[in-house]
């Protein structure tokens, strides 16, 4: 079994010139949760059965899984 790691992000905002008024915020992202699983789609599952939030197919920047020790 392998280990995969749901990232998510966070947003900074505000109408200054270092976010460029309000147009590029600054995205941070952090492994919200690691789970153990055969497969990614298996891994997603069970992700989504830990946090009922989550939505993997969402088109407005949705988590992402990525395999333990990969870089992202």
């Amino acid at each position: 079994m392998k280990k995969y790691n749901v990232i998510q992000e966070t947003y900074e905002n505000a109408n200054t010139p270092e976010f460029g008024y309000g147009d590029f915020p600054r995205r941070t992202p952090y492994i919200a949760m690691t789970v153990e699983a055969e497969t990614p789609r298996k891994a997603m599952n069970k992700a989504k059965k830990i946090d009922p939030t989550l939505c993997f197919s969402s088109k407005v920047f949705p988590p992402w899984l990525i395999e333990d020790g990969a870089k992202f």
